[in-house]
């Protein structure tokens, strides 16, 4: 059946646009005024909607036709009913659009008809051309000619666009659009898949919603879809991987202490029994959870484990017997590497190495041990890669909805697929379908909570929410301006600024989906610097975005202002080194030049009393004070697989989220008068970012209801 409407459609107060899959609503100039704000799945529940209105659908129809599976629970069809009456304004007590009926399903009542005017549609501007109903084949030729000429123009604005815009991603037409069809369908999060070489059988990580923060292995048979747990719950499981034979699964197991150790299980695949589950060898002390992969021959297993030196390094170890080998050796400024694959003659690796929250593509040949990095990836923090089937190339995750391929001889980069959801770990199996885990980790809103330190008020409440994720917040240092918000109600990122009186406006309009890493007010509120993928841009209400620095084939991280705001300062890593790099923007030209060495962070106080930073060698924060130069090394230690920081410098003393687990952190202040530190608020945060009102009395948290993730597959053309 069908699910998608092929004709402009008036649907209750809603326009539905076929060329752009979109519900939108139109300004009195004829311009799109509000786009409604669904995920790819959600826009197909609403044209299953659309197409079947005024019918009882029920919500076994809905998994069959919608989800294509059977014989699941039905929660993942209530949240996506309740995303729809968000987005579309709904009230389940009045409801205008989607009617429950009680043990039965729903009904679409919103009236539905074809638009008669489709040029209006076509063309995005209000039209008094003749209509369908008038001179139907008049009409049919108007739109061709205007379909014809939008391409032509399109054509002519992608050939004249400037060729270092941030703002605008060429897309080649050639470039299929794939969406992903679903092989597992929990409630909860399936991640860290692995399929068997003969694709019979499929291993992966699974935290139900009612134990979050624990994982299990499941095995599942998908010819047959029996499903089944196979390691215990009184500690975690992750990264499992088949056995050039299928016969066994390595896998990466974690105790709650952070004690780690890679174990082989055996399996009874005809009865989906584990016949033996045995220790191989021990890792490092909280080791993240990350790939094991096997040699083609099934002798080796390489995996990432915590070095003496707190880092992440690759290890080959014989399955058998014998000692465990390092591999790479990360330089002193990383977190490490932390995915490794073997390629598929044996000969080389594949593995990703951190740089500043960024990630870049290595490859190691295994018969010389020289190692060389390929491409830097900064749209994305890719879960995982794999080579393809001729062992030439390594297909990644290149963004948030983007597969690329990267060229092992060249370094050649190229984008060979668009997909429907966001995947950052992928399997490239030998028949070359693409094993992905999509989905989201968690839907995230923005919470102000009190500050213990300041408030002995406990209330706490929403501020920002929407069906999409709300990714960034950033409070003015000014009491009474605006709260910038990074925001993906429209369908992409964007930029809002949220006014005390209730108003909003949105400052940037990126055409294409930008990964935003950090965001930080001037001193004086006016305007915000903001690292977009890996450049530093300049946003304010009043002046168009404006970017002022790009890292290149270099990283940049962590951009801040100097206590004047006549500066910005920011990381770049060079040749694998850490400089603190000072952008002058005060003048008529941008003019930037290294200001230290060998420090990952830098950050004045918007008081200029003093600044901090972080040295890149020995990870030890210090503290200068600005009246005396004097400088102190600060009681700050972070576990050592931190990746992301966080920091805001008040007049005394220092505010930064520490993590807990893999996926907590908790508020602590540093006092520079009582040199304690401290706990700001009561409840752990999912992400590590935050941001404190000018008085200190609320934080504004990203607060995170857990999400859905599941295993789905696509097939490469």
């Amino acid at each position: 059946m069908a699910i998608k409407p092929e004709s402009p459609l008036q649907v209750g107060e809603w326009q539905y646009l076929p060329e752009q899959d979109k519900l939108v609503q139109f300004a009195s100039d004829g311009k799109i005024a509000v786009t409604a704000d669904l995920d790819n799945l959600s826009q197909k529940v609403a044209n299953y909607f659309i197409v079947n209105a005024g019918r009882l659908v029920t919500k076994d129809e809905l998994l069959q036709d919608v989800w294509g599976i059977r014989d699941v629970s039905d929660g993942r069809v209530t949240r996506v009913i309740r995303v729809l009456r968000v987005a579309l304004g709904d009230d389940t007590r009045e409801p205008r659009y989607i009617e429950t009926i009680p043990k039965r399903g729903y009904r679409f009542i919103a009236p539905v008809s074809v638009i008669q005017n489709a040029v209006n549609i076509y063309n995005g501007e209000p039209s008094d051309a003749v209509t369908s109903s008038d001179e139907p084949q008049k009409l049919k030729r108007l739109v061709m000619y205007v379909l014809v000429l939008l391409l032509l123009v399109s054509a002519l604005f992608w050939w004249l666009w400037p060729a270092d815009s941030g703002a605008v991603e060429k897309m080649a037409t050639d470039i299929p659009m794939l969406r992903y069809k679903p092989v597992t369908s929990m409630d909860g999060l399936e991640f860290y898949h692995n399929v068997s070489a003969d694709e019979r059988y499929l291993a992966f990580s699974y935290a139900s919603p009612d134990a979050e923060s624990v994982t299990v292995l499941m095995l599942q048979d998908l010819l047959e879809y029996k499903q089944t747990r196979i390691t215990e719950p009184s500690y975690s499981s992750f990264g499992a991987a088949f056995s050039p034979d299928n016969k066994q699964i390595a896998y990466h197991r974690m105790y709650p202490d952070g004690a780690c150790e890679i174990r082989v299980i055996k399996l009874n695949l005809e009865k989906l029994t584990v016949a033996s589950d045995d220790l191989v060898v021990t890792c490092g002390v909280n080791s993240i959870s990350s790939r094991i992969s096997w040699s083609p021959d099934g002798n080796y297993l390489i995996y990432p484990t915590m070095s003496a030196q707190k880092q992440m390094v690759i290890m080959l170890k014989p399955v058998h017997s014998g000692l465990a080998e390092q591999l790479t050796v990360p330089p002193p400024n990383s977190f490490g590497d932390y995915a490794a694959r073997f390629s598929r003659n044996g000969s080389k690796i594949l593995f990703l190495r951190d740089a500043a929250g960024a990630a870049q593509l290595w490859i190691l040949n295994l018969s010389s041990r020289e190692t060389k990095m390929l491409t830097n990836i900064t749209d994305t923090m890719p879960g995982n890669a794999d080579w393809d089937l001729t062992n030439n190339a390594i297909i990644y995750p290149s963004g948030p909805t983007t597969l690329s391929k990267v060229d092992v001889n060249s370094g050649e980069v190229k984008v060979i697929a668009y997909t429907d959801s966001s995947a950052s770990e992928i399997q490239i199996a030998k028949s070359g379908r693409v094993y992905a885990s999509v989905g989201n980790f968690s839907h995230i809103n923005i919470t102000k909570t009190p500050n213990m330190l300041h408030n002995s008020k406990v209330s706490t409440q929403t501020v920002f929410s929407s069906n999409r994720n709300e990714s960034l917040v950033e409070v003015s240092p000014i009491a009474g301006d605006p709260i910038a918000v990074v925001s993906r109600r429209s369908g992409l990122p964007q930029v809002w600024l949220f006014y005390p009186d209730g108003s909003q406006k949105q400052i940037t309009f990126f055409n294409t989906r930008e990964r935003f890493r950090s965001l930080v007010f001037s001193p004086d509120g006016k305007t915000l610097a903001a690292q977009v993928n890996n450049e530093v841009w300049l946003l304010s209400a009043t002046q168009s975005p404006r970017k002022v620095a790009t890292g290149g084939d270099n990283l940049i991280s962590s951009p801040v202002w100097s206590s004047d705001g006549s500066a910005i300062y920011y990381a770049e890593s060079k040749n694998a080194r850490w400089n603190i790099i000072r952008l002058i923007i005060s003048g008529e030209e941008e003019t930037a030049s290294i200001f230290a060495e060998n420090r990952e962070l830098y950050i004045e106080s918007y008081d200029g009393k003093y600044s901090i930073w972080r040295d890149a060698i020995s990870k030890k924060f210090y503290v200068r004070w600005h009246s005396n130069n004097k400088v102190e090394e600060l009681p700050i230690q972070l576990p050592e697989n931190q990746l992301w920081l966080k920091f805001q410098l008040k007049s005394k003393g220092v505010y930064f989220t520490y993590l807990l687990n893999d996926i907590n952190y908790q508020l602590q202040y540093y006092d520079f008068t009582t040199r304690e530190l401290s706990i700001a608020i009561e409840s752990n945060l999912y992400h590590s970012r935050f941001s404190l009102s000018p008085d200190e009395e609320s934080v504004y948290i990203l607060q995170s209801v857990r999400g859905d993730f599941d295993i789905a597959q696509i097939d490469l053309p």
